[in-house]
């Protein structure tokens, strides 16, 4: 009697278990599921990652939405300028002007101001636009220059680009607009260069 009371509890334990087990194996694949779909909800026109593999950010351009950091942009629109909210709250603005853009934090401090010629853009951290950073393509690669001085040649071969003959950033789709040379000014923050080349892919 003893014996058979001792075989029972044994199977007791094995089936409550398996179905432990079952239950948090079906739990995992829940949360494995769920991962995967937030993270294919988060498709972006354009991806951009840096050498060592680690991803500046995204956006999309129609509507425009900002990927950065961890946290989504979007963005109210008015005649001249648009309103980026993230979490409920502004954090930037992009005022446009007829020759340019400039970019602005919550309190409509200036970050950078943009000037668009027919062969170059200059960027700049002043309303002045001294010291501008002078992005200017030629026939198979872009010079940046300040103050006359070279600070970088990129060069985009399909969905590369290239800085100073090293590969810097890969792209998620091939670009062949010269404003994508902004990202290799090391002087502007990540985050700011989504949003300036948000716009200007827009703009030129």
């Amino acid at each position: 009697m003893k014996k058979t009371l001792t075989t029972l509890l044994v199977f007791s334990f094995l089936f409550l278990s398996c179905k432990t087990s079952t239950k948090s194996s079906t739990s995992s694949t829940n949360i494995e599921t769920t991962s995967t779909s937030i993270t294919n909800s988060q498709s972006l026109d354009l991806e951009i990652k840096k050498a060592d593999g680690n991803i500046l950010g995204g956006f999309n351009l129609q509507p425009i939405k900002i990927i950065s950091k961890g946290k989504s942009y979007t963005h109210k629109a008015k005649p001249d300028k648009h309103k980026f909210y993230t979490n409920g709250q502004m954090k930037y603005e992009v005022k446009f002007k007829e020759e340019g853009l400039k970019l602005r934090d919550k309190n409509s401090n200036l970050l950078w101001k943009v000037k668009i010629y027919p062969d170059k853009i200059k960027i700049s951290d002043n309303e002045e636009n001294t010291n501008a950073f002078v992005i200017r393509s030629y026939e198979n690669k872009i010079k940046v220059k300040r103050n006359e001085e070279e600070l970088y040649i990129v060069k985009i071969d399909g969905t590369s680009v290239l800085v100073n003959d090293k590969e810097a950033f890969t792209l998620s789709s091939s670009q062949e607009n010269y404003a994508v040379a902004l990202l290799a000014i090391n002087e502007i923050p990540d985050e700011h260069k989504l949003f300036l080349l948000a716009e200007l892919l827009n703009k030129l």
